[in-house]
């Protein structure tokens, strides 16, 4: 239709538009240039329109789920201040045609929101979870009490099951950011009867904690004790070291106060507990305890860690582990998951021989 209204517009009532077209290629007639460009603006159209359609689609086959939580999941859960049952966990998924499930897990007080923008344009069968707890409808839900990090992750290991078993032939890849990662690394040591059978292919970590100087966000927030905790909130913001920290500070802010905070707080307080100390000995025997449970793990750190990736690099070495599945990229911590940073890794490991 553009090209037709084009076309006419061009041949009935712009000869000085015509004139210009003849006077850039004399050897083409006026006539001839004129269809040229009705083809160009149609194929042009059509193409926009394309796109349109397909983005229309695949954003249709995003949809949220949830898992309900029953009375099964007290075989997984210990604690029993911890109540989880009849409440739920919820994910995102797009369902695709590929024998490559991707599954994430996010950071500290975010959600399974920050994957979608990379899951409606993936190759890939993606889930993504969000911990209990962690959505923004549940903050004021007296029913979704803040639990405890073991319980977290049981609750983790009762997902991956049930996605395991609704995908028992797809070869799985999960995905930890930030706390999501360090999730993976405490897997075994908190639910190492429960991730029996499991059979994950294949575990990314992208800016897991690696010791105590690295949880620098989550130290601020566990150390938030007012019962208005605004004014220590703010202080956080004071902590920028330059303009790009203070977006990036002012974007996890606005994410995580959308939360209950209490949840949030809990959670920070045992990620600081988690990671006591300086070196890089806990962090390496939480990575050979997760190698144990997933043969291909990679871990892929953002330009933050540049402080830290050498003396890891020579402690993995020194332990006579292959360092050829840690890298340190040239990104910033959110950049990690970015649709451009997850296509071009994702796409190269799940892709690789």
């Amino acid at each position: 239709m553009a090209g037709t209204v084009l076309g006419l517009a061009t041949n009935l009532y712009s000869a000085e538009f015509r004139q210009a077209l003849t006077t850039s290629g004399r050897w083409l007639s006026s006539t001839v240039l004129s269809a040229l460009l009705v083809a160009a603006v149609s194929s042009a159209s059509a193409i926009v329109l394309y796109r349109l359609l397909v983005r229309r689609r695949v954003i249709h086959e995003l949809r949220a789920g949830e898992f309900t939580i029953g009375a099964d999941a007290l075989q997984y859960i210990d604690d029993e201040h911890d109540s989880v049952v009849g409440r739920s966990l919820h994910y995102l998924e797009v369902e695709r045609d590929s024998p490559e499930l991707v599954v994430f897990l996010h950071g500290l007080g975010l959600d399974a929101d920050d994957f979608q923008p990379y899951m409606v344009e993936s190759k890939f069968h993606c889930i993504a979870l969000t911990m209990f707890g962690f959505n923004a409808e549940e903050r004021e839900d007296p029913h979704y009490r803040p639990i405890g990090l073991k319980s977290h992750l049981q609750l983790l290991s009762y997902a991956l099951k049930k996605i395991r078993s609704a995908n028992p032939r797809k070869n799985i890849t999960v995905v930890g950011f930030s706390f999501g990662a360090d999730m993976l690394l405490f897997l075994r040591r908190h639910a190492e009867d429960l991730v029996g059978g499991l059979d994950i292919k294949r575990a990314i970590l992208l800016d897991p904690n690696v010791n105590h100087s690295t949880t620098t966000i989550s130290s601020k927030v566990a150390a938030v004790t007012a019962t208005d905790p605004l004014g220590e909130l703010v202080n956080i913001l004071h902590s920028a070291q330059n303009v790009n920290d203070l977006g990036y500070l002012c974007a996890y802010l606005r994410k995580i106060t959308s939360k209950n905070f209490d949840q949030v707080r809990r959670h920070a307080c045992d990620v600081v507990d988690a990671w006591r100390g300086d070196g890089y000995e806990q962090f390496l025997d939480r990575v050979g305890q997760l190698t144990s449970i997933v043969a291909d793990v990679h871990i892929i750190l953002s330009f933050s860690y540049e402080q830290q990736f050498n003396g890891m690099a020579r402690a993995a070495q020194d332990r006579g582990l292959d360092i050829s599945n840690l890298d340190c990229s040239r990104s910033g911590h959110f950049d990690l998951i970015s649709p451009r940073f997850l296509r071009d890794r994702l796409e190269g490991l799940l892709y690789a021989p």
